[in-house]
């Protein structure tokens, strides 16, 4: 998600739009080899194709594709020595007191972070870039050369799921960040659940259902109360778990 934060605020872009593009050059695919061999998450890539920023950021979001994180850096031309510089300057002026960035696919032993800051992350990420809301949405998208592949976010598309990303690494776990379409009356909201660190074959799927759970347990904190003003909704809650 912070790769997505980084990219949007240096390369903005609207969801019609495609935004800058690159040649796939020779490094480009051995870096796709070795995410390939190591067993990394990636999008199939060929010598000399043209992709464009908008189809990077549907492959990372939607399928995780850590190759076209390694691309979309190559579009803004910095190292990534300054790329994970530039992300952990944005997570310290996000107020994520607990997140470091080692990299930018989120692959190595040294990045770090919590579900609050993570939670966090994904409001501010949902709130400040439509495209993203999009983007994370989707069920499937269509990239070159792979043809149509799934999103591994789990639950997108069934039970209001709307977004936003999952991962796993062997020392994370499975993980999963979830936001949630919620209507209450006549008022439609997001809420949002993170679970880290869980284990097992299915690691990613069971950080989705216990995100699902989690996210329905905040309901009967939400309280439809009539004022002078008319009816509201109010967290009755612990205050820590509301972001404005």
């Amino acid at each position: 998600m912070m790769t997505a934060w980084v990219v949007l605020h240096q390369l903005p872009l609207t969801y019609q739009q495609r935004g800058p593009c690159l040649v796939v050059s020779a490094y480009d695919v051995a870096q796709y080899n070795y995410d390939v061999a190591s067993g990394q998450s990636n999008a199939r890539i060929v010598l000399g194709e043209r992709i464009c920023e908008g189809t990077l950021l549907r492959g990372l979001l939607v399928h995780s594709a850590g190759d076209y994180s390694q691309l979309l850096l190559s579009i803004i031309g910095w190292s990534p020595a300054t790329f994970v510089r530039v992300m952990n300057a944005n997570a310290r002026a996000l107020g994520l007191t607990r997140t470091h960035y080692a990299d930018l696919t989120g692959i190595s032993r040294a990045d770090q972070s919590t579900a609050g800051d993570q939670a966090t992350l994904a409001v501010d990420l949902m709130n400040g870039e439509p495209i993203v809301v999009h983007i994370v949405a989707l069920t499937h998208v269509a990239l070159p050369y792979n043809g149509v592949v799934v999103s591994y976010t789990p639950l997108i598309g069934t039970s209001n799921v709307v977004g936003v990303k999952s991962g796993f690494t062997n020392p994370a776990g499975g993980c999963d960040v979830m936001a949630v379409k919620v209507t209450i009356g006549a008022t439609t909201f997001l809420t949002y659940a993170v679970v880290l660190g869980q284990r097992g074959s299915n690691a990613i799927d069971v950080a989705g259902s216990d995100a699902l759970a989690l996210e329905h347990s905040l309901r009967s904190s939400i309280k439809q109360v009539r004022t002078a003003s008319g009816v509201q909704l109010v967290w009755t809650g612990p205050a820590s778990d509301v972001k404005v």
